[in-house]
């Protein structure tokens, strides 16, 4: 007997190179057995690093959290290109010359792309044009025009170049590594390719680690191999325990491995991952919330339900809020799910309850 995951949050994923991202979501939701999840950012099979992964109605943020910026660090290589803008595709062009370009003008041409730039993004990427993905049509040999985005590339430091030796066989392939910090929606095989075009001799991305999203860093992160190896363990370890207690002492157990697996998967609960400011309401508003009703409080209310707010954090409509009640029994407060102000009229502020409440 195995207790299913039930809690709502968020899982920092360290992805191996090799699993797509939808794999290892699902991989992470079988070994934790939870009833769903979901991620804020794909990254390609190719790819590594931190992926957030929200786990059951913690997917109902997946919006908010996609549009977050993301860092990344970056190698790639010059003197050639391929079909996929990376090292995994076809080599479609070689640069056949001698390169001469010095490290100056490779860094002058990285950093030109720092700021607020139009791309465009790569044939094999998920976007859909009439209804179809890219690259579906990629694979078969067809390219379409792609519309320019805006995106913006804030950071682009710790520029490395690395020159093979001049008698080598890779002469050309000139190695270059930088950290970036980008706009959601940017495609860096795309800011790779880009700088190949600049500098005129072609440019394919050979490695690609997600460093950061939003406040969430890679050293958090957990890997799937991780996981399953400690949580084998734990299952080893409680196979054992339960061959001679009774049902009441498993079911304890059950709730203790639980307990442990959330530790060993740094779980983050959904109440510390919201970046909003708290108000208490009554049991009586918070039956009405639930039902759907709107409830009404007043800016009084809300001056004093924290020293942030007090220091001048206008109130406004269309802001939310985090709801706690007081449990009747224990007099402990407990996070409800989310409120948003719907409209003001004089004192009376109407709240209803969000997409997220409990």
């Amino acid at each position: 007997m195995e207790k299913n995951f039930t809690k709502d949050g968020l899982i920092l994923l360290n992805k191996s190179k090799g699993i797509s991202s939808f794999g290892a979501i699902n991989h992470l939701k079988r070994v934790i057995k939870a009833k769903k999840v979901g991620h804020a950012g794909t990254l390609d099979p190719m790819a590594e690093g931190l992926m957030i992964v929200m786990i059951n109605d913690a997917t109902k943020f997946s919006d908010s959290l996609m549009k977050k910026d993301k860092e990344y660090y970056v190698e790639m290589e010059l003197g050639y290109k391929t079909d996929t803008y990376d090292s995994e595709g076809t080599v479609v062009e070689k640069y056949d010359s001698e390169i001469n370009i010095s490290d100056s003008e490779i860094i002058q041409a990285v950093n030109s792309f720092k700021g607020k730039i139009k791309q465009v993004p790569p044939m094999y990427s998920a976007i859909k044009i009439d209804g179809k993905k890219l690259y579906d049509l990629a694979r078969k040999g067809i390219e379409v025009e792609r519309a320019e985005r805006n995106v913006e590339i804030s950071e682009i430091r710790e520029i490395k170049i690395v020159r093979p030796e001049k008698n080598s066989e890779n002469a050309q392939n000139i190695k270059i590594s930088f950290y970036t910090k980008v706009s959601s929606g940017t495609y860096i095989r795309s800011l790779v390719y880009d700088i190949g075009e600049k500098l005129g001799v072609f440019a394919t991305m050979t490695r690609l680690v997600r460093t950061k999203i939003d406040k969430y860093v890679i050293e958090d992160a957990i890997s799937l191999e991780k996981v399953e190896a400690e949580i084998g363990k734990l299952k080893e370890l409680f196979e054992e325990k339960k061959e001679n207690e009774s049902f009441w002492a498993v079911r304890k157990d059950i709730d203790i491995r639980t307990e442990k697996i959330r530790e060993i998967v740094c779980f983050v609960d959904i109440e510390y991952v919201l970046d909003y400011f708290g108000i208490n309401v009554s049991n009586e508003k918070y039956g009405k919330l639930k039902n759907g009703m709107t409830v009404i409080d007043t800016f009084k209310k809300f001056e004093n339900i924290s020293k942030e707010i007090s220091k001048g954090v206008n109130v406004r409509e269309n802001q939310k809020f985090k709801v706690y009640v007081r449990n009747k029994n224990t007099n402990v407060r407990e996070f409800k799910g989310i409120v948003k102000i719907v409209n003001i009229r004089g004192d009376k502020i109407y709240l209803k309850r969000d997409k997220y409440f409990l």
